[in-house]
């Protein structure tokens, strides 16, 4: 970011500073404030570069936010800005004052800006903790020994102290490791003011050299770190020892000046640094030039020492936050893993979603329609959103396997119970037929003629009677196969219900309960009543079982954003029926990619898989119909989610 001040200026001219953290094209910095600076998208000719903080985002409004000091306190006032100005996620009234605290982060369209206090007001009695000391006994020996020393010379002192106060504070709000290097080469030219090159280099393999990640030269020349020239020499002694290095005039150093690695690069001088952290070496700091073999003195080595320790305590701690997001990301899969199991047809389905929604959160950022251009998603709520959607259908965990895993309208052992129930009333009509030709030929006595020509008439009508019956368990196999739009029950299922036979001794029988009428008549799919709402309850249940999780503020809106992916825009889903501006456009994109998987996933026994062009038809007359948010469906067809993703 262009129009940024320094801290290279005099110690007490800034009181209070803006870390800003890189986003897109965004640059990460750190801007001084004064009595009062303006945020906005466009420099303003009527303030000096010191007052205004440029953010060229077309989504940041030209006067977007001010910030003014009062007394001790600073105090931010959003300027009736389109998209707004946000704290700690709070959206500001325009043109309400609010006073800011140390720490306080604040949102600009997908900027992120932490707000950094060097004052303490009078009434809070804050102890402030000292996180790594540096010793400034031979500054002032220097500054004693030479009374009479050049005015510069005294400025140049100050300014180091302070940019190496400044390291601490900037790199304890360092959220990646990224801007973390970005800050460090800032800092080391302006400790080193004769330094040419700079380069970190840090651990890949454990027991392995470290790699160079960052190389730069004083001029901002940013090199290929894969290409870079190093001295070998130098970085294994520094690592292998885990000691610092100083070598003044280096070619005529004893040690050093006969190594062809450095006569080859000219190095004159050069320090280098372990970043040691409870005896880890986590990798190193060089600092070189080949102009001056007296640029770097002790007191030089002391300060790059203490960056390189504050250095070690970040990336230390970015590592354990890595192990963290790790940790976190293999419990999540390993618990989606476990819940699809029980339902191996659908396996799957979970991972893919995750996948069609993160791509389709990316492909929403970076559209510049009129209608979706002012929606932006930080690299936190991308991840948001694919938690969401991995965990968006945990509470199926509660539903029973036998609901679950239904492939039919009658379940399996239903189905073979009915079947049985049809051969049982074959066997019925057979006996009783049989019986009521033998009472009457015990009764009257029937000639053999007479006797073969009853029983033929009963083979007859027992055969039309058989014929029907068929008929019967043909028309409820194919009322038994789900539907995947609505359709009418077949109306042959009435006479199948009305149907009765007669049991021996015992009252009439009928070949289909209500219940497994009211079953093969289910319009849609294959689920009852009661076993829709069964199902349906995994979504209370997911979101019951996720706001138990004490998730991060950066993740705290996984449990909404999983609880809505069955609504709909015009309030005919489930289970809350939400309507249009309820739904969060999370949830939209996390709904688009849960029905789209469940049209196109492969063929399941309830379902055949319906071919993209289908299944986008389909969708398209959702949205017709107002239950879909077209923008976001028209993104979603446009990029081709589910061939990228």
């Amino acid at each position: 970011m262009a129009n940024t001040a320094t801290f290279s200026e005099s110690l007490g001219a800034v009181t209070a500073y803006l870390e800003v953290t890189g986003a897109g094209t965004i640059k990460a910095t750190v801007f001084p404030l004064h009595d009062e600076v303006v945020i906005g998208r466009d420099p303003q000719d009527s303030l000096a570069l010191d007052r205004f903080l440029c953010i060229p985002e077309h989504t940041v409004s030209r006067r977007h936010a001010r910030i003014r000091r009062r007394g001790d306190t600073y105090f931010v006032e959003d300027l009736h800005s389109f998209n707004g100005t946000f704290i700690l996620g709070n959206r500001l009234t325009p043109g309400a004052w609010r006073p800011l605290r140390d720490g306080d982060e604040l949102s600009v369209s997908s900027v992120q800006i932490v707000f950094h206090s060097l004052l303490v007001p009078a009434r809070e009695s804050m102890p402030i903790i000292i996180t790594q000391a540096i010793d400034a006994t031979e500054f002032a020996k220097t500054l004693k020994s030479t009374p009479d020393a050049d005015q510069s010379d005294m400025q140049r002192t100050v300014r180091k102290l302070h940019a190496m106060a400044q390291v601490g504070i900037a790199l304890g709000a360092v959220t990646d490791r990224a801007t973390m290097i970005e800050k460090i080469m800032n800092f080391i030219f302006e400790l080193f003011p004769l330094a040419e090159r700079a380069f970190i280099l840090l651990n890949k393999i454990e027991g392995e050299p470290p790699v160079p990640v960052a190389a730069r030269r004083r001029d901002g020349t940013i090199e290929d770190p894969e290409q870079v020239r190093m001295s070998r020499t130098i970085i294994s002694e520094v690592f292998n020892k885990k000691q610092s290095i100083l070598s003044v005039d280096t070619l005529s150093d004893r040690h050093f000046g006969s190594q062809q690695s450095i006569v080859s690069q000219a190095i004159r001088s050069v320090m280098c640094v372990p970043l040691l952290l409870e005896g880890e070496c986590l990798g190193l700091i060089q600092v070189d030039t080949s102009s001056d073999p007296h640029a770097f003195k002790e007191q030089d080595l002391e300060m790059l020492t203490g960056v390189c320790a504050e250095t070690a305590v970040a990336l230390k701690n970015f590592q354990l936050y890595s192990d963290i997001e790790r940790l976190l990301d293999g419990f999540v899969r390993a618990s989606v893993q476990a819940i699809e199991e029980r339902d191996p047809v659908t396996a799957g389905h979970s991972f893919r979603v995750a996948g069609y929604a993160e791509y389709l959160a990316k492909a929403v950022d970076q559209d510049a329609s009129p209608d979706l251009r002012h929606i932006v998603f930080t690299k936190q709520q991308l991840r948001e959103i694919r938690y969401a959607a991995l965990l968006h259908d945990f509470g199926k965990v509660g539903v029973r396997e036998h609901v679950l895993r239904k492939e039919k309208k009658l379940h399996h052992s239903d189905m073979c119970l009915l079947e049985q129930r049809f051969k049982y009333a074959r066997a019925c009509l057979e006996r009783q037929a049989y019986r009521h030709l033998a009472e009457r030929h015990t009764q009257c006595g029937l000639s053999m003629a007479a006797f073969r020509e009853e029983k033929r008439k009963i083979d007859e009508n027992l055969g039309g009677e058989f014929e029907r019956l068929d008929e019967f368990l043909r028309t409820i196999r194919r009322a038994n196969e789900p539907a995947i739009s609505h359709t009418e029950a077949l109306p042959e299922l009435r006479d199948v219900l009305d149907y009765t036979y007669h049991e021996s001794d015992g009252p009439a029988a009928r070949l289909l309960d209500e219940h497994e009428f009211s079953a093969l008549s289910v319009s849609v799919g294959c689920l009852t009543e009661e076993e829709r709402r069964q199902v349906q309850s995994h979504v209370a249940d997911s979101y019951s079982f996720l706001i138990l999780i004490p998730w991060t503020r950066d993740l705290a809106g996984i449990p909404a954003i999983a609880h809505g992916h069955h609504e709909k825009l015009d309030g005919s889903g489930y289970p809350m029926g939400l309507r249009g501006a309820q739904i969060n456009i999370q949830t939209r994109i996390l709904t688009i990619c849960d029905i789209y998987d469940a049209l196109t996933a492969a063929d399941r026994p309830y379902k055949r898989a319906m071919p993209v062009e289908q299944a986008l038809d389909l969708m398209t007359a959702e949205c017709r119909a107002g239950r879909l948010d077209s923008r976001l469906f028209n993104v979603f067809v446009e990029s081709k989610v589910w061939a990228m993703a």
